[in-house]
């Protein structure tokens, strides 16, 4: 079964591009500040740094990706012309840090990199949020049966499962 989850067009504009944009020209004022020898060198290097790395994630890395593809057999994250594609049976490791008040997501794929591997998922922006937030979940724990976090799911579930006959 594919199902794919698409972010809205109008959040991925502001969020991904304009922010890689805004980098971008705070870069070339960096550089052009460090060049003319401004007295505060070392604080528009670290401007120029953090822009550096803003334009990495926002447009070379897909670290927010606009598309994700749940297939039978593979994950697909992609945005910009480019794709990142995992067969589910070749992972490794599929590691999510939830936040779940802001409904935000940090997912790490098999050995993540600067490049690769590493996505921040707004569960909000996408179509069918919630569907997707359930898929990355199962995934996550049928690949790491034993973790810690699987445990605890387990455990509140078998609690929750005991309060209710008790009551």
């Amino acid at each position: 079964m594919r199902k794919e989850y698409i972010f809205d067009q109008k959040k991925f504009l502001i969020r991904v591009v304009y922010a890689g944009l805004l980098a971008v020209l705070v870069l070339l004022l960096g550089v052009f500040h460090i060049s003319r020898g401004s007295s505060l060198k070392y604080l528009w290097m670290f401007v120029c740094f953090l822009s550096l790395y803003t334009i990495i994630t926002n447009f070379i890395s897909i670290s927010y990706p606009r598309k994700i593809i749940l297939a039978d057999n593979e994950l697909t994250f992609s945005a910009f012309g480019k794709s990142h594609v995992y067969s589910l049976t070749e992972l490794e490791g599929f590691r999510i840090r939830e936040r779940h008040l802001a409904k935000k997501m940090y997912i790490r794929v098999n050995k993540p990199s600067l490049f690769k591997g590493r996505y921040w998922i707004d569960l909000r922006a996408y179509n069918d949020y919630q569907d997707l937030n359930e898929q990355f979940l199962s995934l996550e724990e049928s690949l790491h049966p034993d973790s810690l976090k699987a445990k605890i799911k387990k455990n509140n579930a078998l609690y929750a499962e005991r309060k209710k006959q008790n009551v």
